[in-house]
């Protein structure tokens, strides 16, 4: 244990060290914050005990009860022929973007953003197609009209609880539902009239997206092996007529420890040789069916149940795929599915798909054995975007009693007489009555990546508080702010938390940001509520980089966006979204 007069330099430290392994994205983000936590707790800078009560503290809870309570919507809502009714006879891109976006943003308000968009992509592509209009023009709005509709309530995005477990865990007044309406009401609404003005000029045209779900056009690199029986044993890839073949390369033959690329005509074939195929992913498959001397490697190899299908899923942020490999998880076993081609940010991924290390975001080409769906559906690993799963409508009298229940709920909340927790449990309590989710559904939604990084952002929240860090780092940072005027604080506590969200995630950002905005209050220059807000809205501002949130990694591989596709349409939109809100919050607190 460290002595006080190393404790601000020790815990700065340990914070400044998260968020460079944080952007340099080489550990996953939930063992980031276990180790951060862990350094603390031995240097003594805050208690094994004040931890381990970040479980048990409300604003943690609500946000699993809110993924389980969503998730359960999810399967017996039928979502899309709702939005199907708002927008299915849309008949242009501007409507529909604004449509679309007024719709899901209403959803996301009191939904967990990730399935909303999950369940719209698919859709998305098929309007598209309809009406002849790249997906990519309109898959980034989809992504930011659900983290718009975070903003709107205390329950759209996991970044307003935190921060409300972060002022009930240092004794601070929390914040509620009516904070977070007007404003953003009006942020929303602001947002998707710019992306409805000029999002089709600022939104890219990317000519190998795919036109729609069935017809696949990305290049995966897809791994095959020649059969025992294939006759090719000892001829030469030329003879084997692997040369000069149309739309389909081979790129590497591997064999044992043998790694052969690039494969030169004269390379000598052997039976069980595993032979990388590069190339627009239905030709090749084609390709592959037609030729008898090759097989999907991993068909044979795990002797997948019959009725396969190749389909796409993406690996999503918390999953416990991330930073693994697909031997160590073992993942035929596990899914009863192989993994023939994986995508990773617009680049095809070679070499043996056994020994690559899978990514959040990534995008996998899977051969689906009749299992699949059912067991994927156990965890929160994968999303299947080529297909939207059947839902179980509800009986008329269990709709109309749940509806009842959400809404007398949200009247007790608005008015109250409950607060959110115990609202959460009641509507939990009915859908368990109604048999809308089940003790596997709940356990399926418990992440343990979710849960280490919620509770560690506490820990780290209250060491920087404790330790007197927050202070130090509030006078650095905002030295003489006393003399400024309020508006350039703010405008500086909505910059550094923006800057923060965009390089690493939003709840790593309010976790950090937060102790310094609770040492500004102390200055009474600002009212408090105001700085809280500020802190909120900025790590909400989710626009500019793809792993600023997880809905903008799971259309990036679906659009086949880069990096600089969310530059050019989310750094306009970030600011526009600034200027909103500080302009509201400089009316509201009579600031100008």
């Amino acid at each position: 244990m460290l002595s006080d007069s190393f404790q601000i330099p020790f815990v700065l430290s340990v914070i400044a060290a998260m968020v460079v392994v944080m952007v340099f994205d080489r550990i996953k983000t939930s063992w980031v914050f276990l180790g951060g936590s862990a350094l603390l707790i031995l240097g003594g800078s805050v208690h094994i005990n004040e931890y381990v009560s970040g479980v048990s503290n409300p604003a943690i809870l609500s946000v699993f009860i809110l993924i389980i309570i969503t998730a359960g919507v999810n399967d017996h809502f039928n979502l899309a022929g709702f939005f199907e009714s708002l927008f299915g006879k849309t008949g242009n891109q501007r409507s529909f973007i604004w449509r679309m976006g007024l719709s899901v943003s209403a959803i996301s308000s009191v939904m967990n953003n990730t399935p909303v968009v999950a369940m719209m992509m698919p859709y998305v592509y098929q309007w598209g197609q309809k009406h002849n209009i790249n997906p990519s023009k309109l898959l980034l709005p989809l992504s930011y009209s659900a983290i718009l509709g975070g903003v709107i309530t205390l329950i759209g995005t996991s970044t307003n609880l935190v921060l409300n477990g972060l002022l009930l865990e240092n004794g601070a007044a929390p914040l509620g539902f009516t904070d977070f309406l007007i404003p953003g009401v009006l942020i929303t609404l602001g947002c998707l009239l710019f992306m409805f003005a000029f999002g089709s000029w600022l939104m890219p045209d990317k000519n190998t997206t795919k036109k729609s779900l069935t017809e696949e056009v990305r290049e995966y690199l897809v791994e095959t092996r020649v059969t025992a029986k294939s006759g090719w044993e000892g001829k030469t890839v030329e003879k084997a007529g692997l040369r000069q073949l149309e739309s389909v390369f081979l790129t590497e033959i591997n064999r044992g420890k043998i790694r052969l690329a690039p494969v030169k005509p004269t390379d000598t074939l052997m039976d069980g040789d595993v032979l990388i195929f590069a190339g627009e992913t239905a030709v090749t498959l084609a390709f592959i069916n037609k030729t008898k001397e090759l097989e999907l490697s991993k068909t044979s190899q795990f002797e997948l149940a019959d009725g396969t299908e190749i389909i796409e899923a993406i690996v999503l942020q918390n999953s416990g795929l991330d930073r693994r490999t697909v031997k160590q998880i073992g993942f035929r076993e596990k899914y009863d599915a192989a993994i023939v081609g994986i995508h990773r940010l617009g680049e095809k991924i070679g070499g043996k798909i056994g020994s690559v290390h899978l990514r959040t975001g990534d995008l996998l080409l899977i051969n689906a054995g009749a299992e699949f769906r059912e067991r994927a559906s156990r965890t929160n690993d994968l999303l299947i975007v080529n297909s939207l799963k059947s839902r179980k409508e509800l009986a008329n009298w269990k709709l109309l009693l749940f509806i009842t229940s959400v809404l007398l709920t949200a009247g007790l909340l608005f008015a109250g007489v409950m607060d959110l927790l115990a609202g959460l449990l009641f509507i939990l309590a009915v859908q368990l009555l109604l048999s809308m989710t089940n003790v596997e559904r709940i356990k399926k939604n418990i992440s343990f990546e979710l849960l280490s990084i919620l509770i560690s952002a506490l820990a780290l929240g209250k060491a920087l508080i404790s330790t007197g860090a927050a202070d130090y780092l509030s006078h650095v940072v905002f030295a003489n702010a006393h003399t400024w005027d309020p508006m350039w604080v703010l405008g500086g506590v909505f910059a550094s938390t923006f800057v923060l969200t965009s390089l690493i995630t939003n709840v790593a950002a309010i976790s950090i940001i937060f102790p310094v905005v609770f040492s500004l209050t102390t200055l009474n220059i600002i009212p408090a509520q105001a700085l809280y807000l500020t802190a909120a809205f900025g790590a909400s501002c989710c626009f500019a980089t793809p792993f600023a949130y997880q809905t903008n990694l799971m259309v990036m591989e679906a659009g086949n966006y880069n990096f600089k596709d969310f530059m050019r349409l989310g750094l306009p939109l970030s600011v526009v979204y600034a200027f909103i809100f500080l302009t509201f919050v400089a009316f509201k607190y009579s600031l100008l």
